[in-house]
């Protein structure tokens, strides 16, 4: 989602705000001052999630702390909203660095003629979350990612620099402990499996691969002209297996393995404590294969998307051929 208003802010508020703001005190360090300004954006997103009934959100520290390296990024390249020059979407970006959940973002950037103060960025840190809730249906991305109800933790990303601001919000989806997680670069020769289990009150319901070539180096006004992201529409869904249990006529328990309505037979193991196992494949050839487990608390009407792991996979780097061609 994206907020690409790149807000000029008027000349007449500019000297009201200069006039009005100030620095904060000295002694406080940059530190400090990025951690209230956060508490400030995390307040605003859980009083907005209490209103419509929703659970509140905790703070993700990796997620915050790859979002701040992302903002940072933004300012060097003068790139706004959620491409810069390498190329890689927020789920990709989230990925790399390590994360392994799912996960959905906001983004703002502001700019002004003049130095930003505490209290200048305190108004445009609302005016931001304001704007995004304001938003009306269909253009009302941002509005629905604060209201997630799947989501149960936020990133909050900040970096500001002279009169430029950058804001991101990285919204995650929590349902997995990893037992044995995914590599991120791989041969495509590798055999690669994945190990997780939901956590309490919610299981595996399927298991989605999405193929895509891999970044490709964006111009800063290339990065900056693409207003949203999604995953890729290349994907191969897989099923659990079906277990079905049996009573013999002598009163034992005998299980086996059933087919699905379309015939199919399912593609990977649950276990009976709702653990699975996922070989990954990687049908379409070289680039990135994204993996989306999705899983269903339990009563719940729909499916949630609990990770998003992107691995880059290249091809035989054994084969002399590749060698070559490198």
């Amino acid at each position: 989602m994206r907020d690409k208003k790149l807000s000029r802010i008027m000349i007449a508020l500019a000297w009201i705000f200069v006039l009005a703001g100030s620095y904060l005190p000295a002694a406080q360090t940059a530190g400090a001052l990025r951690a209230s300004f956060k508490n400030q954006i995390l307040q605003l997103i859980n009083a907005d999630r209490a209103r419509h009934n929703l659970s509140r959100l905790a703070i993700d520290t990796q997620a915050s702390e790859i979002a701040d390296r992302y903002c940072t990024t933004q300012l060097q390249y003068g790139t706004t909203g959620h491409f810069t020059v390498d190329g890689q979407p927020p789920y990709m970006r989230y990925s790399f660095a390590g994360g392994n959940d799912g996960t959905s973002q906001n983004a703002a950037a502001w700019s002004a003629p003049y130095p930003l103060t505490g209290t200048i960025i305190s108004d445009l840190i609302k005016r931001s979350h304001q704007q995004m809730m304001d938003e009306q249906t269909p253009r009302d991305g941002h509005r629905r990612t604060i209201l997630d109800p799947a989501a149960t933790h936020v990133g909050i990303g900040m970096a500001w620099y002279g009169g430029e601001l950058r804001l991101t919000q990285e919204f995650v989806r929590r349902y997995l402990q990893w037992t044995r997680p995914l590599p991120r670069v791989v041969s495509i020769t590798d055999s690669i499996v994945g190990r997780g289990r939901p956590y309490s009150g919610s299981s595996v319901e399927a298991i989605s691969v999405h193929h895509e070539p891999f970044p490709q180096p964006l111009a800063p006004q290339s990065a900056n002209g693409i207003e949203t992201y999604s995953l890729p529409a290349h994907r191969r869904d897989y099923l659990p297996r079906l277990v079905v249990s049996e009573k013999t006529s002598s009163g034992a328990t005998l299980a086996r393995y059933a087919t699905y309505a379309d015939g199919r037979s399912g593609d990977f193991l649950v276990a009976a404590d709702g653990s699975f196992s996922f070989h990954v494949p990687f049908p379409d050839g070289p680039g990135v294969y994204t993996v989306v487990v999705w899983v269903r608390r339990h009563g719940a009407d729909r499916a949630i998307a609990a990770s998003n792991i992107s691995m880059r996979v290249d091809r035989n780097m054994n084969d002399p051929f590749w060698k070559y061609r490198r």
